[in-house]
């Protein structure tokens, strides 16, 4: 049989520490212990992912999502983060976002669009801004962070076959940086609810 995750109070720091406990209205945590929020468990932990609506205000400027904020940080141009701003939907701005690889023609692309590259620290710093962003999302929406708190101690995956850096990529054996970065910002809330989790 499946765990439970943990019941849940209003204030997402006082989350019962048990996880044993059956809770109405949270899915059972999977039986291997590892949550694959993009592909296999999305229906049930799909809030996981940077695309899920979480409304969070980053130095002054609101955001719908991490990913709008997280894709208008590639460059420092204003134009390209008006662009951003604009977008209605998460895919939407990953399309504007991308990087085409060398010699692609991404019609999509601002940066093909513009002819501009990226940031030239962005590979530096790309892992501190999700940081940042992830943070946002889940001290800034207390039911997200009830949520992300009752997952417990399970492993979070994010099961992206087409990604081995943010995801597990074709293998499993990719760096899964979405996952670990999620587990991080849960800790850091445990923490804050003085070791309650």
């Amino acid at each position: 049989m499946a765990k439970r995750l943990a019941p849940v109070s209003q204030d997402p720091t006082e989350v019962d520490s048990s996880h044993q406990d059956l809770a109405e209205g949270f899915p059972p945590l999977p039986e291997d212990g590892r949550i694959l929020f993009y592909s296999r468990d999305r229906p049930e932990f799909g809030f996981l992912s940077h695309f899920h609506p979480s409304p969070m205000v980053i130095d002054g400027t609101d955001w719908p999502t991490v990913e709008h904020f997280y894709q208008s940080q590639k460059s420092l141009d204003p134009r390209h983060r008006a662009a951003i701003r604009a977008c209605d939907t998460a895919n939407a701005v990953k399309r504007l976002a991308s990087i085409p690889a060398p010699g692609s023609a991404d019609r999509g692309s601002w940066f093909v669009a513009h002819r501009k590259q990226p940031r030239p620290d962005w590979a530096d710093v790309r892992l501190d801004l999700m940081r940042r962003a992830d943070t946002a999302k889940y001290t800034q929406n207390p039911d997200l962070a009830r949520r992300l708190l009752a997952t417990g101690a399970a492993e979070i995956v994010e099961d992206a076959k087409h990604d081995s850096f943010w995801g597990a990529g074709r293998d499993g054996s990719g760096q899964n940086w979405t996952g670990r970065i999620l587990m991080e910002v849960r800790e850091a809330l445990r923490e804050r609810s003085g070791g309650r989790s």
